[in-house]
């Protein structure tokens, strides 16, 4: 029994530094009166494992709305940047950030020891550019065509492995800097640009600030969901994330907007269906078992808007990207946007 006692103290040691710890995440926010969001602003001559583009705007809202959720109205966000994801990682896993908005979720960024994920909040893949307005055109008609891409990439490995599955042939134009690849492609020296979506969508809308026209193609080859990032040593922070994302979809599923979410949370307080009760903070469960007031799903709303707000502002057709929702859509709307139950 006395050799157990020593054992028994250090785990209850252990557990009480785990509790400690599991509390200082949203603890620091609030002293600190800011959430520090980091930004991989990834560019794929430096890094291998990532060819997004575009993000800045979208991570941006998503940070405001974890920082209004825990803030209030007057939340600040302070963003850091990094040139790829692993500064990036290693960063949250040290504490230097409280938040990454958008991780690639695979099994290589979820090894990594010490971080957590949402679910996806973005879906991207691989994709192609190609130039003129040409709206007929399919992938498959770039047999035999020269292709673009960053080369050592999973974008490389994409291409590869899609002209393989369908039998085809292709001219592969690999570089190693995206500005002498973008010139290339400019010059049509290559028939086709290769890369993420978001990534083409970016180089779309910068052909077309000097007269150019380019048309993304209806196919995406690969697929690449983006999560929001967290340590996960910290329980209630992990939980108060997951659910600031799930608010943003579920408000657009309850067609909860920034134009009415103010008036519809005051409807609530005589009757409604449970779940918009809940979600409009007229429930003690939305902000009890957080440790947020309970009316921080609506302060997020009227922040940020809904998730298609967001999309569509940051993204979509309300931005100079013009990327079409896809599988960023509500499942109701074909797309893969599908929120947890409010309940």
């Amino acid at each position: 029994m006395d050799a157990v006692r020593p054992a028994l103290a250090l785990a209850l040691l252990a557990l009480g530094a785990v509790a400690a710890r599991a509390e200082s995440t949203l603890a620091h926010v609030r002293a600190a009166g800011a959430l520090r969001c980091g930004v991989d602003v990834a560019q794929a001559e430096y890094s291998t494992s990532d060819d997004h583009g575009g993000r800045e705007a979208f991570d941006g809202d998503l940070c405001r709305a974890v920082a209004t959720a825990v803030l209030g109205e007057n939340a600040t966000i302070v963003i850091q940047k990094f040139p790829d994801d692993r500064s990036s990682m290693d960063a949250l896993a040290h504490g230097d950030v409280d938040l990454l908005p958008t991780l690639t979720d695979d099994f290589t960024h979820a090894a990594h020891p010490g971080i957590g994920f949402t679910r996806p909040v973005l879906w991207d893949g691989v994709g192609f550019l190609v130039l003129g307005n040409q709206p007929a055109m399919r992938a498959r008609q770039l047999s035999g065509k020269k292709v673009c891409f960053i080369a050592e990439t999973t974008v490389e490995e994409s291409v590869r492995a899609w002209f393989g599955r369908e039998h085809l042939d292709f001219l592969p134009f690999p570089f190693q800097e995206e500005g002498e690849m973008d010139a290339a492609f400019a010059t049509r020296n290559c028939t086709a640009l290769a890369g993420d979506r978001t990534r083409l969508a970016e180089a779309r809308a910068a052909l077309a600030r000097h007269g150019r026209a380019a048309t993304l193609l209806p196919e995406q080859i690969s697929q690449d969901p983006l999560a929001a990032a967290f340590r996960n040593d910290d329980a209630q922070w992990a939980a108060i994330v997951n659910w600031v994302m799930e608010a943003l979809v579920q408000a657009e599923a309850s067609g909860v907007t920034r134009a009415n979410v103010t008036t519809l949370a005051e409807k609530q307080t005589n009757g409604g269906g449970a779940e918009l009760r809940v979600l409009l903070g007229k429930s003690q469960q939305a902000g009890r078992v957080l440790g947020l007031e309970n009316d921080w799903v609506v302060r997020t709303i009227q922040a940020t808007g809904n998730y298609g707000e967001i999309y569509q502002r940051d993204l979509g057709s309300g931005s100079a990207l013009q990327l079409p929702r896809g599988e960023n859509n509500l499942v109701q709307h074909g797309g893969a946007m599908l929120p947890l139950p409010w309940k």
